[in-house]
């Protein structure tokens, strides 16, 4: 009795089907919510340390501190900048500095270095003698000649020098000369180190 009532239903739908009855079936839906957040970038400027005055390895006092009446000091530091005082500087001497760099992304970011001189200033803007070389160990130099930390030359900025993890820091020497070539300088001079993070592609 069974199988003819299961033969019998069976044969029920596909009458129904034939006579074009359709059935719906059971349906059920999952939504799925997120949110999403960019990678934070940035960089901030956490110590700027003065390492002193010498004289240029290539005079005869080489590497010996230089007269004491020379002042060397930052006078403004931001989140990604920083200035230098330097006075009673001459031919043959240079004065130098740390700046540490550490991050505060989320992501791995690359940094770039800028020399920033703002209006007429003494620093050099090329192969030039008469005024303060700017040199930097992250690949600056604003004059190209005199080469102490062996920099390519002529930069203005140089991109992706170094690549920071989060927490991560890089200190960065920063420098300022008067070749001993020169026979004259500006009075003064004005400039600033600019650093910039960057992430992605």
């Amino acid at each position: 009795m069974t199988k003819k009532w299961v033969i019998g239903v069976i044969g029920a739908f596909a009458v129904l089907a034939m006579a074009g009855v359709g059935f719906s079936a059971f349906t059920a839906s999952a939504t799925v919510y997120g949110n999403v957040a960019a990678a934070t970038v940035s960089i901030q400027i956490s110590n700027v340390e003065i390492a002193g005055c010498y004289y240029l390895p290539n005079t005869p006092l080489g590497e010996q501190s230089a007269p004491g009446n020379l002042a060397f000091s930052p006078i403004s530091a931001s989140a990604t900048s920083v200035t230098y005082n330097v006075s009673n500087l001459l031919p043959g001497v240079y004065c130098f500095g740390y700046v540490t760099l550490v991050s505060e992304s989320s992501v791995p970011v690359n940094v770039s270095v800028a020399l920033n001189t703002p209006g007429v200033s003494g620093v050099c803007s090329e192969a030039q003698s008469n005024c303060f070389d700017v040199v930097t160990a992250s690949g600056l130099e604003s004059s190209g000649i005199w080469g102490f930390y062996s920099n390519t030359g002529y930069a203005s900025s140089v991109t992706n020098f170094v690549t920071l993890s989060p927490g991560a820091t890089y200190t960065d020497v920063v420098s300022v000369a008067i070749n001993t070539g020169s026979t004259y300088a500006a009075a003064t001079g004005s400039y600033s180190i600019v650093y910039t993070a960057s992430a992605g592609y």
